[in-house]
């Protein structure tokens, strides 16, 4: 049964929206915000302007049925690099303000990979996953994606936010979003003061069967809406506990960490052309060889 959504008023939608990539520090920046805009009821990701948008722009502003228009309203949702999300937004909210957040690309890529093992949704190790899925590296793919962004909203209502900087000063970097969305500074909660720490993932699955059941429950109360039982049992620890308790994922491996690096090259030195920045850091020392290959022919090509 369809649910129906009060469609008398216009609709309430965000005033500014952080795009991401996820694993840049999404979750840092939810949580921070949170109690000081109004966000989305009940969840922190609706995912609309990719996968739910056939649900139609009132199911999406029904998020924000709380909001009384006294504080900016918005939303924390990885759709950088989804063009299709991009135009859409661009559509419905043209003077919304976007944050987009970067990381090395290659510890992004990595912790990805770590979240899907994490989850469940891949057995296949790094190598083969980032054939089977390009969209890891697509959305890692900063220099070319930016300037779509900035063509549709303008440059001055494009936040470019580099994970380097919240590591180093999480409250020059809080500032600094505060200062972009108007809303006055204020402290970085203790709970956050480690930046990019919030929401890190190290461990697999200890019963990898019983997590891959959990995980479609997770997902059928999303498709429900039914988030408050879904954020009752994330306070209880019944997520972190069914989806980690295994074995710690081992450091990167230094002949992919290489070919990565070899492979993003040329959106780290454009992006430092974009931003004017010196991202000398990211790009490293090319790592010894291994007899592990990384697949870049294929990656290369998606």
């Amino acid at each position: 049964m369809t649910k129906s959504f009060n469609t008398a008023r216009e609709p309430r939608l965000p005033g500014f929206i952080g795009v991401g990539p996820g694993r840049t520090g999404t979750t840092w920046l939810y949580e921070v915000l949170k109690g000081r805009v109004d966000m989305p009821a009940g969840i922190k990701e609706t995912d609309f302007f990719t996968t739910n948008y056939d649900k139609g722009i009132q199911w999406y502003a029904h998020h924000f049925r709380d909001a009384d228009g006294a504080r900016p309203i918005g939303e924390v949702n990885p759709y950088f690099g989804f063009p299709e999300a991009a135009e859409r937004i661009a559509l419905h909210i043209p003077r919304c303000k976007i944050i987009c957040t970067f990381r090395n690309p290659v510890e992004r890529i990595y912790s990805e990979y770590k979240l899907w093992r994490h989850y469940t949704l891949t057995k296949f190790p790094l190598d083969e996953f980032l054939v089977k899925v390009p969209q890891v590296i697509e959305v890692t793919r900063y220099a070319k994606h930016l300037p779509d962004w900035r063509a549709r909203f303008g440059q001055d209502r494009v936040l470019v936010l580099l994970n380097d900087d919240l590591r180093a000063d999480p409250q020059a970097y809080l500032d600094r979003v505060c200062d972009f969305i108007g809303i006055e500074r204020y402290p970085v909660p203790a709970s956050a003061a480690q930046g990019e720490l919030v929401n890190s993932i190290n461990d697999l699955p200890r019963l990898p069967r019983v997590a891959r059941k959990a995980r479609h429950f997770m997902y059928w109360l999303e498709e429900k809406q039914a988030y408050g039982t879904s954020n009752f049992l994330e306070r209880a620890g019944a997520w972190r506990f069914v989806f980690g308790g295994g074995p710690q994922f081992p450091p990167l491996d230094a002949a992919i960490e290489a070919r990565l690096r070899e492979l993003m090259r040329p959106e780290i030195d454009g992006l430092e052309r974009m931003l004017g920045r010196d991202l000398s850091a990211w790009k490293g020392r090319r790592a010894k060889s291994s007899p592990t290959v990384l697949r870049a022919a294929a990656i290369q090509g998606s």
